[in-house]
C-alpha cells in the first residue's frame, strides 16, 4: 500500500470495490486526491456546456477590447464588425417581432382588423428576415439600394394599416389590438432606422471552429475522471492497483496532447500545412508517450522521476510552434497572442513546479508523516493541474476571440511574407 515512504498513515487497508466507493466520502491519504479532480471534472463539464452554447448562439463571443493590434486591415476589420453589430441587432429584432406576431395570433379573433394586424406582424417578420438573408447572401454594393427600395415599400404598406387602427386606439373593443399595434409600430421605426443603415460591404459573421476547444476540455474531463477513479479505487489490491495507474498515465497522456489542439489550430489558423503537421506529431509523440505506461516497471515508485521527465517532455514540445510564430512568422505578435502566452506561461509553471514537487517528494520528505492526510506533493500537483487547464482555457477563450473576430483578416499584413515563402497565394483552400 505504500507508494510514498513519506507518507506514514491514512491508507485504506483491505478496502474492496465497495468499500473504496464508499471511502469517497471518508477522510483517508487520498481525500483531496479524488476531490480535487472531482471537482475539477465537474468544472471543465461546465465549460463544456457553455462553450456549446456560445458556438450555437449564431454571434460567437464578445467584441474584442479596442486597444488589440489583430494585424488585420483597419478599415475591413471596421466594416466586418459594424455588419456583424448589425446583423446582431436584426436576429434581435426578427425574435422580438416573432415573439408580438404570435401573441397577436393567441388574442386576436378572425375579424378584419385582426387579420390585418396579422398581415402587419407577418410583413415586418418578412423584413426582418430578408435584411438577416442580405449579409448571408453577400450582395454586391448596387444591389443593395433595389432591396431597400423594395423593404421601404413593405414597410410603407405596414404603416398604413398601423395608421388605420391608430383611429380605434380610444375604443375600448379595440384595446388588445392597439396594444400590439403600438408594439408593432415601435418595431417598424426600428427596421427603418436598420434598412437605412444597411452595410455596404455586408460581411457574414463567421464564428471560428468549436471542435478544437471540445477536443481539449474533453481532454480535460478524461484527464481529471480518470484521475478520480484511479485514486478512489487503487486501495482495491495489487493488480487493480496497478490497473488504476495505467488509466491515470493515460488521462495525463490525454490532458497533454488535446492542449495543443485549441492553440496550435487558432495560432496557425491561415498554415494549415503547419497546423497539420505539429497536431499530427503531437498526437503521434502522444501515443508513444503512452505505452511505456503500461509496461510494469514504468509503475515502480523508484520511476516517479522518469514519469514526471517523460510527461514534462512530451508538454515541452509546444515551445516549438510557439519558437516559430514568435520569431518567423509574426512581424509584429499580435495583443492576443502576447496575452495568451502569459497564461500559458503560467501554466506551464503549474505544470512544472507540480512535476517537481511529485518527483521530489516536497514537502512530506522535510517532515514525515505531518502531511499524510493533507499537503503532500500528490495533493499540490493536483490543485496545480487543475489550475494550470483552467489558465489554458483562458488561454483557449483569447485565441478563440481573435479568431472569432477576424479570421484570416488578422494575418492579412502579419503573414503577408510568410505566405508568398509558403506558396499559399496559390492555394485558396488556407483555412480548410
Amino acid at each position: 500500500m505504500v507508494f510514498n515512504p513519506y507518507v506514514r498513515g491514512g491508507y485504506r487497508v483491505g478496502a474492496r470495490w465497495l468499500g473504496a466507493t464508499r471511502s469517497i466520502f471518508m477522510v483517508h491519504n487520498e481525500t483531496v486526491n479524488i476531490w480535487s479532480h472531482l471537482i475539477g471534472f465537474v468544472l471543465f463539464a461546465m465549460l463544456l456546456v457553455r462553450t456549446f452554447f456560445t458556438a450555437h448562439s449564431g454571434i460567437g463571443l464578445e467584441t474584442p477590447p479596442a486597444g488589440w493590434v489583430t494585424g488585420a486591415d483597419v478599415a475591413r476589420v471596421e466594416r466586418i464588425e459594424y455588419a456583424t453589430r448589425w446583423r446582431q441587432a436584426i436576429e434581435k429584432d426578427r425574435i422580438d417581432i416573432r415573439r408580438i406576431d404570435e401573441n397577436m395570433r393567441m388574442d386576436l379573433d378572425e375579424s378584419t382588423l385582426g387579420n390585418l394586424m396579422n398581415d402587419v406582424g407577418y410583413v415586418l417578420v418578412n423584413v426582418t428576415h430578408e435584411l438577416a438573408e442580405h449579409l448571408r447572401s453577400g450582395e454586391e454594393a448596387f444591389k443593395v439600394e433595389n432591396r431597400r427600395k423594395v423593404l421601404k415599400r413593405s414597410l410603407d404598406g405596414a404603416q398604413k394599416v398601423l395608421s388605420v387602427i391608430e383611429d380605434h386606439k380610444h375604443d375600448e373593443q379595440y384595446g388588445k389590438v392597439v396594444v400590439h399595434a403600438g408594439l408593432l409600430k415601435e418595431k417598424l421605426n426600428v427596421l427603418r432606422a436598420h434598412i437605412k443603415n444597411v452595410p455596404d460591404d455586408p460581411e457574414p459573421a463567421k464564428p471560428a471552429k468549436r471542435w478544437p476547444v471540445y477536443v481539449f476540455l474533453v481532454g480535460a474531463m478524461v484527464c481529471l475522471l480518470f484521475s478520480t477513479i484511479c485514486h478512489t479505487y487503487c486501495c482495491v489490491g495489487f493488480e487493480e492497483g496497478a490497473q488504476m495507474w495505467r488509466l491515470d498515465y493515460f488521462g495525463i497522456a490525454a490532458l497533454i496532447v488535446t492542449s495543443f489542439y485549441p492553440i496550435v489550430y487558432y495560432s496557425f489558423y491561415c498554415l494549415p500545412k503547419w497546423r497539420r503537421m505539429y497536431l499530427s506529431g503531437i498526437t503521434t509523440l502522444g501515443c508513444l508517450a503512452v505505452i511505456p505506461t503500461f509496461l510494469r516497471r514504468f509503475q515502480d515508485k523508484n520511476y516517479a522521476p522518469l514519469r514526471a521527465g517523460l510527461f514534462v517532455a512530451l508538454g515541452l514540445m509546444g515551445v516549438f510552434p510557439i519558437f516559430q510564430q514568435v520569431f518567423f512568422v509574426w512581424h509584429i505578435v499580435p495583443t492576443p497572442v502576447e496575452e495568451a502566452f502569459l497564461y500559458q506561461l503560467f501554466m506551464a509553471f503549474c505544470y512544472l513546479f507540480g512535476a517537481y514537487l511529485y518527483a521530489y517528494t516536497i514537502p512530506e520528505r522535510w517532515s514525515p508523516g505531518n502531511f499524510d492526510i493533507i499537503g503532500c506533493s500528490h495533493n499540490i500537483f493536483h490543485l496545480l493541474v487543475v489550475v494550470a487547464a483552467y489558465s489554458h482555457y483562458r488561454a483557449t477563450m483569447i485565441y478563440l476571440t481573435w479568431r472569432d473576430h477576424y479570421t484570416c483578416e488578422a494575418d492579412h499584413q502579419l503573414l503577408l511574407d510568410w505566405y508568398h515563402m509558403a506558396d499559399h497565394f496559390r492555394n485558396p483552400d488556407v483555412i480548410a
